[in-house]
Order: structure tokens, then C-alpha cells, then sequence
């Protein structure tokens, strides 16, 4: 552990200490040593990146509470965070409105089985015309919880809009809501 610190420290912008810090983070998160190591630097630039938001122990919470909400491999935490940064760069998202509004929005999007890319395109969208964290993250759940009742589908199916696919499983949001998907998505 004291090498993997090292070398983070020496990879990214932060010293040995803040990078071991990063580390007891992610273990009290519950992840195992190996776990916290294969984390660590993507931790680090999820923190480097958010330009001060975020400090390693607020990236590790981000990143723990995120992979944990919607299920995403450790094997991918690199693509996972640069996807977090990508969102603060495309919406009226600040990297350290990142943990309330996923915490919020992570609640609709766990119903519907939605995946990270979705839901981040969905509280981005909403963000950038519902001023507020809270309400803007708060509209996405409820709005991904309503789609989730019967009685909103079939009204919805009535209109031309299916909220399931065929085999009784949610399509995603945006394409239920009838937009299209962005391009790498």
C-alpha cells in the first residue's frame, strides 16, 4: 500500500500522503487492498480534474458511491471517472455537485436499471434548465420512478411512447422519453 501511494504521488499531482489518504478511503468504503490500488489513480485524476472540487477523499467517496450505485466493474473506474468529468464539461454540472446529484438521481435511474451514461445524460439535460442541484436531480429520479408504474406506461403507450422493449425490460430513458441518444453513448 505504501508503494502504490508512492507511485500515485508521483503519477498525479498529489503527494504520498493525500494519496494514501485516498487509500484508507477507499478501504473504509469497503474495498480490499488490491481493490483501493486498482482504484487509487483513478481516484486521484477524478480529483485532479474536478480543479479543486473534489479532494482525493471526496473522489473516493464519488467514485466508490457511483461504481457501487450502478454496478460498474473496478476494471473500469478509469472510463467511469473520465465519464463524471465529461458530464461537468457538457452541462451545468460542477464536479462537486457530482455526489448529491448522483446520490439523488441514482435512486430513478436504479429502477429503471439505467446505466451511468444515461442517467448522467438525463440529470445533465435537466440540470441545464432546472437551476438547483437538488431539484434538478430530484426531477430525473422521479421522473425515471414514474416511468416505472403501469398506469404511466399505458397512458404513455396510448401516445406512442414505450417505456418497456418486448421483453418487459425498461429501455433507456432518453429513448423512452422519445430523444435520441448523443453520438458515444
Amino acid at each position: 500500500l505504501e508503494e502504490a501511494a508512492l507511485d500515485a504521488g508521483v503519477a498525479t499531482q498529489f503527494n504520498p500522503k493525500e494519496a494514501a489518504r485516498g487509500l484508507g478511503d477507499l478501504a473504509q468504503q469497503g474495498y480490499s487492498a488490491a481493490e483501493s490500488m486498482a482504484l487509487l489513480n483513478p481516484v486521484l485524476d477524478l480529483a485532479a480534474g474536478s480543479l479543486g472540487e473534489l479532494t482525493p477523499s471526496g473522489a473516493a467517496g464519488l467514485a466508490s458511491q457511483t461504481l457501487k450505485a450502478f454496478k460498474i466493474p473496478i476494471g473500469e473506474a478509469a472510463i467511469t471517472m473520465d465519464r463524471l468529468l465529461q458530464s461537468v464539461n457538457a452541462f451545468a454540472l460542477s464536479a462537486g455537485e457530482l455526489p448529491l446529484a448522483l446520490g439523488t438521481a441514482a435512486r430513478g435511474a436504479g429502477v429503471m436499471n439505467q446505466s451511468l451514461s444515461e442517467t448522467l445524460i438525463a440529470l445533465g439535460l435537466v440540470k441545464n434548465v432546472i437551476p438547483g442541484v437538488e431539484r434538478a436531480s430530484t426531477a430525473t429520479a422521479v421522473a425515471m420512478e414514474r416511468l416505472a408504474d403501469p398506469q404511466v406506461q399505458q397512458r404513455l403507450r396510448g401516445i406512442g411512447v414505450a417505456v418497456v422493449d418486448s421483453r418487459g425490460g425498461f429501455r433507456a430513458f432518453l429513448a423512452a422519453c422519445g430523444h435520441r441518444h448523443l453520438p458515444g453513448t
